[in-house]
């Protein structure tokens, strides 16, 4: 009985470490705010019009930092040579959203995007994108800095 109350001991404190780092279930308007910024920022960097590219380039600039960025300008580098051959319009909209963890200005989530293109010949097509995205608070403003598929 004395070990399992030790045992017992040493879990609550090593759950209780882990939980004063991660406020994502205490500070719900801190949460929301992450949740809210991050995903309006993935909506915006996954929609794209052949007929505007540099307001992505901006976006990316604004709403990315580190290694996010590298992997987006790898990823819409390869969009940006077909989209104008297709004359290609994606709307990406961020469905749902949950924050994983929160710590400081920390951030760890996961978000659900629906997602419809269409092309310069009518043809319509939608899809959903899961990611596991990380994000730092700088200036009071979230920004994505990694983002993988989940």
């Amino acid at each position: 009985m004395t070990a399992l109350a030790v045992w017992f001991t040493l879990e609550a404190r090593g759950t209780n470490a882990v939980v004063a780092h991660n406020t994502a279930l205490s500070d719900v308007a801190g949460t929301a705010e992450a949740g809210k910024q991050v995903s309006a920022a993935l909506g915006t960097l996954f929609s794209y019009r052949y007929d505007d590219p540099a307001k992505n380039e901006r976006a990316a600039k604004d709403l990315l930092s580190g290694p996010a960025l590298a992997q987006y300008d790898q990823l819409f580098g390869q969009v940006r040579k077909l989209a104008a051959d297709q004359k290609l319009v994606v709307a990406s909209t961020a469905v749902a959203s949950g924050v994983k963890l929160l710590d400081g200005d920390r951030a760890a989530l996961l978000v659900f995007l629906d997602q419809t293109g269409t092309r310069g010949d009518g043809q319509r097509s939608t899809g959903a994108a899961q990611l596991s995205v990380t994000a730092e608070r700088v200036g009071g403003k979230w920004r994505v800095t990694g983002m993988s598929a989940a």
